[in-house]
């Protein structure tokens, strides 16, 4: 019985993964990108050359971050050993990839990224639209990595309570927060969300939140869901309030992201915060 190919890498620790609290969601996501280029020039063909030759790529439309509880920190992690599985769907219309990230031998946080296959139209602009994997791609995963894998769950619970009202601020989408297409990239996007947080406590607008729980509480697990992408130089609203679920011990921050007067984000992000005392 054969079961899914997973590479595995390490990377010596430095201050810029970490927060004073946790691993940073930047360097955890930037191992779905990674993990991903890794495998597939290992058991498929490099990124580009999936691109350029075969006419097919991926956009990220979900992800979940779990942080290990107690989760490592700098101090912890000398050596980050990072384990990447890719699995396709039957219909070739999603990928799949789990992460596993360790630091001397102790967990650290498990993601889990589902990405939509896209055809790449126009090579030099590569304008895309949902498709499906190329059939000579399809090929190179074995029969163990052709399943189909749920999406990652949203772990904030339904009937949750809003304890802190809506807050917006207005941005836009620069070149620093968009990849190679001017589209923008997941990552960044992620961190536009986490970075509400910070904005609430530095404008004084947590109230009635005490700052412990705004900005000093580790995030227990991140869920993020992509509807549709946003574009370099689009003007862009990040609206962020605060939720406790139906037994008033966890708290959630909810941030959504998107264009002004839009009647549906084109993402949502969810942090569900540690329990405090």
């Amino acid at each position: 019985m054969t079961v899914p190919r997973r590479i595995s890498y390490t990377e010596p620790g430095t201050t810029t993964m970490f927060s004073p609290l946790q691993p940073r969601p930047r360097m955890l996501l930037g191992h779905v990108s990674s993990g991903l280029s890794r495998w597939l020039a290992e058991y498929v063909t490099p990124f580009p050359s999936m691109v350029d030759t075969y006419g097919s790529a991926v956009v990220v439309s979900s992800v979940r971050i779990d942080y290990a509880t107690p989760c490592p920190g700098f101090s912890d992690a000398p050596w980050l050993t990072v384990r990447f599985g890719l699995r396709v769907h039957p219909s070739g219309k999603w990928i799949n990839a789990e992460i596993d990230c360790a630091a001397d031998g102790r967990p650290v946080a498990s993601v889990s990224a589902t990405m939509r296959v896209l055809v790449v139209a126009d090579g030099d602009s590569l304008s895309a639209s949902p498709g499906v994997l190329h059939p000579e791609l399809r090929k190179a995963f074995t029969p163990a990595e052709t399943v189909a894998t749920p999406h990652p769950a949203n772990p904030c619970p339904g009937g949750a309570t809003v304890v802190l009202p809506a807050r917006e601020w207005r941005t836009f989408i620069s070149r620093s927060h968009a990849e190679v297409a001017d589209q923008w990239s997941f990552i960044e996007m992620i961190e536009l969300a986490t970075q509400a947080r910070d904005r609430l406590f530095a404008e004084k607008l947590h109230a009635p939140l005490p700052p412990r729980q705004v900005i000093g509480t580790p995030t227990r697990s991140l869920y993020a869901a992509f509807r549709r992408p946003m574009f370099v130089y689009d003007p862009c609203v990040v609206t962020t309030s605060a939720h406790r679920g139906p037994d008033a011990s966890g708290l959630y921050f909810q941030h959504r992201i998107g264009p002004p007067d839009a009647p549906r984000p084109c993402l949502t992000v969810w942090e569900t915060l540690d329990p405090t005392d």
